[in-house]
């Protein structure tokens, strides 16, 4: 999920909600395949 909102509370709300990988803009090309990677690891 990319989004604008970085309130912590935001965040742990889309985590209950299931979401993966919380990117909040504006983020680095770096941050966006870290992400990606850790996603790609949990669906192996």
């Amino acid at each position: 999920m990319i989004t604008a909102e970085a309130k912590r509370e935001q965040i742990i709300e889309a985590a209950q909600a299931g979401v993966n990988g919380y990117i909040v803009k504006p983020f680095t090309a770096a941050t966006l395949i870290e992400k990606l990677e850790k996603i790609f690891e949990r669906m192996q």
